[in-house]
Formats: C-alpha cells, sequence, structure tokens
C-alpha cells in the first residue's frame, strides 16, 4: 500500500517530466517515475531512452537508506545537457543530478545510485552496465571553477570520468576529473579517486587511491538490485 501511494503522489511531477522530454505516445507510458520529493530545477537538454523501455525503467528520487531522514530528502534534477539512459536505472532519494550546457551524462544498464549521492557533469561521465554506487558518493569532473595563467588560458579544464561494466564504489568517496575505473572493480569507501587505472578485479582505495587488491570479484546477486 505504501509503494502505491508514493507512486500516485510521483504522478503529477513523472508526467511534467516524460512530457517535457519525450515524444507523447513514449511519454504517456511513463518510462521516468519521478517522486514527488523531487526537485525539477532545471528540464532542459535532452533525456534518451533504450529501445524497449518500459513503464517505470528509470526511477528517481525513491529508496530507503534507514540511517537518512527520507521525508526531508530531496533529489535535485537540474539538466541542460544530454543525459543517455542505456537500461534501466535507480537513481534514489536525496541525490544530486547536475548537467551543465554541452555536458553528456551516461548510465549503463542496471544503474544503482544510493542516496543522497551527487553527480556533477561539465564535460562526460560515463557509467557501464551493473555500477552500484553507495551512498554519500560524489562525482565531479570539473574543478567548478576556471584557473587561468597570466595570458588567459585555462590551465584547469575538465576532464572525462569513466566507470566500465561491474563496478561497485563504496560510501563518502569521491571520483574526480580523469578517473577512469576498470570492471569489476570495487573502490573502498572513503576514497578519493583521480587517476586511470587499467587493471580490472582490483579493490582500489586510499587517499589518494592506490591498488590495495588484486583478482577479486564481488557478489553477483547485488548487481541485480533492480
Amino acid at each position: 500500500m505504501r509503494r502505491f501511494l508514493l507512486y500516485l503522489m510521483a504522478l503529477p511531477k513523472s508526467l511534467v517530466f516524460n512530457l517535457r522530454y519525450f515524444p507523447f505516445k513514449q511519454a504517456i507510458r511513463l518510462p521516468v517515475i519521478i517522486s514527488h520529493r523531487v526537485v525539477l530545477s532545471k528540464l532542459k537538454g535532452q533525456v534518451l531512452l533504450y529501445d524497449g523501455v518500459t513503464v517505470a525503467s528509470i526511477r528517481i528520487g525513491f529508496g530507503d537508506v534507514e540511517h537518512f531522514d527520507r521525508a526531508r530528502s530531496r533529489t535535485i534534477w537540474h539538466v541542460v545537457g544530454t543525459v543517455k539512459f542505456n537500461g534501466k536505472a535507480k537513481l534514489g532519494h536525496g541525490c544530486k543530478i547536475i548537467v551543465r550546457k554541452d555536458a553528456e551524462l551516461i548510465f549503463g544498464n542496471r544503474f544503482n545510485l544510493s542516496a543522497e549521492s551527487s553527480i556533477i557533469c561539465h564535460k562526460l561521465i560515463s557509467f557501464g552496465d551493473y555500477n552500484i554506487v553507495s551512498w554519500g558518493v560524489v562525482f565531479l569532473d570539473s574543478d567548478q571553477h576556471s584557473i587561468f595563467d597570466l595570458n588567459g588560458n585555462v590551465l584547469n579544464p575538465p576532464k572525462s570520468i569513466v566507470l566500465d561494466k561491474s563496478v561497485w564504489i563504496g560510501c563518502r568517496a569521491t571520483i574526480l576529473k580523469g578517473s577512469h575505473i576498470p570492471a569489476d572493480s570495487i573502490v573502498a569507501a572513503g576514497s578519493i579517486v583521480r587517476d586511470k587505472f587499467l587493471e580490472p578485479n582490483c579493490v582500489y582505495g586510499g587517499m589518494p587511491v592506490r591498488q590495495l587488491k588484486k583478482g577479486i570479484t564481488w557478489d553477483s546477486s547485488a548487481r541485480d538490485y533492480l
């Protein structure tokens, strides 16, 4: 009953979102469900969906992480660039999705973003299939403010962030510009990632991040969470 009520309250914002981004025949099928607690700050740019998308394939602003106050945890959607969903996805309560003009944010199939995590995209942030992101994680592909030399040249341009398939990001991690995390890897809680790593099936962690263990895999049942 509780879930039914949440989806009922989600209808007004879900209709606004879907009618803004998709053709009418697709929009009325409600492929994206938006919680009533989501703040639709900027509904610009474009949202691209995968072929065969069905009702509620994308869920934004739902979930229940017990150590956060869900009733006061507000998701923010502020999109001016492009967001692409390559499969089903869940963006949990309190998450912040910021995509600047000309930037691109790509979600792989079965993507799961937990509560109070933030994605701030100025250039490109790309997630592979079966990525799971824990709570309180930040993705930031720029320094937010430009630094110039004395000739006016930008010294700190944005750099892409890429996660390959089946990556698990632990809570409170920070993934900075220029990062690449290879397939079937884990980033430990509280880590700061700012480098490109090549070897898959590893645990990476620390400040700064380094390879902690190799030859690992992680619980495949967690990948079917959605």
